[in-house]
């Protein structure tokens, strides 16, 4: 039977106030019930300065609404609320602030903390994770350590400052190209009030519930991901409070089944406001990418993102200049619609890396918008290749941020372009051959980015490496003499080729047997 917000609220009548006077519904103390799929979320208004001191409160009130038939999960947190005049507290259907919660909070204000809270801001939260762990939320301006991610080497973060200037669509394709360049991704969509990721991964559906309670994520062309999006209809507004939204977002990320991954996108709400600071001191980011179009007033409210994190000492490993740039498609003339190079000059005067531009261009407005990303649609196009681009050099401005930057390795074509000789920094030298790296270029190999839609290239049995183009510090395109030349083979990569040739080199001749192909 379904869990009723009635229900929940009469378990939480069992729970006195602070003071131990009346209880804290009576008192008005707490916030909008929100129920989905039998999880229930809730927040506790109390003193800010009394946040530790109230921590009992919040997990018995936690531990009545478990209790109840039915109930899935739950995620209580405590926030404190500035005062409001004449100390009248909004009714929303809840009952007004008694005199004694009233001169409470005068109480906990005395210090000025309480004052200083956010509306809507963080006491002190903590996320009720699988096995009955909690998650403490940083105080404001403590050293902060969020646990990491079992499985998940790097969280990035995709920010911009403001809404409209293609974060989502960046973001998406990002995780594209990293897998492109052989890593294992995701990206988890954190914009809870307007989620992009289902409708441009072309994904539908509810999320199925696995082993240990945990969600698993939905498969978009090979990217795994979740969003509330896959929870509530495209056309449904969420309606929620700051905490519920980050106990919501804490939930998404610690309780869904990611598994093994390099690297997990975080799709940022656009600003930054109370969420996105929380976000940005919960969640174990390795990184951020600001993403901004070249107008001055654009640039002013990515300034601002990146100083956020700043503030919450995450290294920001790039900027992105989105809508760089409109090339005419009958005269072929290069227009800079909103200006051209803000980001780039931005970039440098903050002393942060500049990744790259992406043009302003129909197909990526319409691969986007029927739920097919051009990264993964038309890897043979020009702006898969920039996206491709731009993941090869963050990965590598975030390896170097971690101090474990790869140095490039000697590579010389042997045997009359035969085979591809590598000799990493340190370490024994390798050998490919020219068909391997031409059948497993990123930009064929992984074409369609899962099983089922890729390409798998046949006929490459004679194919010879042609010439070799760094790429930066990070990576080098092979151009083979069949014409093919836009693969990008990141350091990394060559080195995975390497370790997993025997296993990749039969999986790649079966797929052929498979498809009625041959070598050539």
């Amino acid at each position: 039977m379904a869990v009723t917000k009635e229900q929940v609220q009469a378990a939480l009548t069992r729970i006195k106030g602070p003071d131990m006077t009346g209880n804290i519904v009576d008192l008005g103390l707490v916030s909008e019930i929100l129920i989905k799929e039998q999880r229930v979320y809730f927040s506790v208004t109390v003193p800010a300065v009394r946040a530790e001191e109230l921590e009992p409160l919040r997990q018995a009130a936690e531990k009545v609404v478990r209790d109840i038939s039915g109930v899935v999960g739950v995620t209580a947190v405590l926030t404190a609320e500035a005062s409001r005049a004449g100390g009248a507290r909004p009714s929303g259907g809840q009952a007004p602030e008694s005199p004694r919660v009233q001169a409470a909070r005068t109480r906990g204000g005395a210090g000025g903390d309480a004052g200083h809270a956010h509306a809507h801001g963080h006491a002190h939260g903590h996320s009720h994770g699988p096995g009955g762990h909690t998650h403490p939320a940083p105080q404001g301006g403590a050293a902060r350590q969020p646990a990491g991610i079992p499985g998940i080497k790097h969280l990035i973060a995709v920010a911009s400052g403001k809404g409209g200037v293609g974060k989502s669509t960046t973001a998406v394709n990002l995780a594209l190209g990293f897998q492109a360049i052989g890593l294992k991704a995701g990206i988890l969509d954190a914009d809870i009030y307007g989620p992009s990721q289902p409708r441009l991964l072309g994904l539908s559906g509810r999320p199925q519930v696995g082993a240990g309670n945990k969600l698993q994520p939905m498969l978009g062309y090979g990217l795994k991901a979740m969003s509330m999006g896959f929870m509530v209809d495209e056309g449904t507004p969420v309606i929620w409070r700051g905490p519920m939204v980050v106990q919501a977002l804490t939930q998404m990320l610690r309780e869904v089944a990611w598994g093994d991954l390099d690297v997990l996108v975080i799709d940022m709400p656009p600003g930054t406001g109370d969420v996105q600071l929380t976000m940005a001191q919960q969640v174990p980011l390795s990184g951020a990418i600001i993403v901004s179009t070249p107008q001055d007033l654009a640039l002013i409210d990515a300034r601002k993102g990146l100083n956020m994190f700043k503030k919450t000492d995450i290294p920001v490993i790039g900027i992105i200049e989105n809508m760089s740039y409109f090339i005419c498609s009958k005269c072929g003339e290069r227009h800079e619609i909103f200006g051209h190079g803000g980001a780039k000059a931005e970039a440098e005067s903050l002393g942060v890396p500049y990744l790259g531009g992406v043009p302003l261009h129909v197909d990526i407005r319409t691969t986007s918008d029927s739920g097919k990303p051009i990264t993964a649609s038309e890897p043979q196009s020009l702006h898969a290749q920039i996206y491709r681009e731009l993941a090869a050099k963050a990965w590598a401005e975030l390896e170097t941020a971690q101090g474990h930057r790869v140095q490039a390795p000697k590579l010389e074509p042997v045997s009359g372009g035969d085979t591809l000789r590598i000799t990493p920094e340190g370490k024994p030298a390798f050998e490919l051959t020219a068909e391997m790296l031409r059948v497993m270029s990123p930009s064929a190999e992984v074409q369609g980015h899962s099983a089922d839609q890729r390409v798998t290239v046949g006929r490459k049995k004679d194919v010879k490496i042609r010439d070799l183009k760094p790429v930066g510090n990070y990576a080098v395109k092979i151009g083979f003499d069949d014409g093919h030349d836009t693969g990008l083979f990141t350091w990394g990569y060559l080195e995975l080729l390497n370790k997993e040739k025997a296993t990749r080199w039969a999986g790649y001749l079966k797929e052929l047997e498979q498809k009625g192909l041959s070598r050539g």
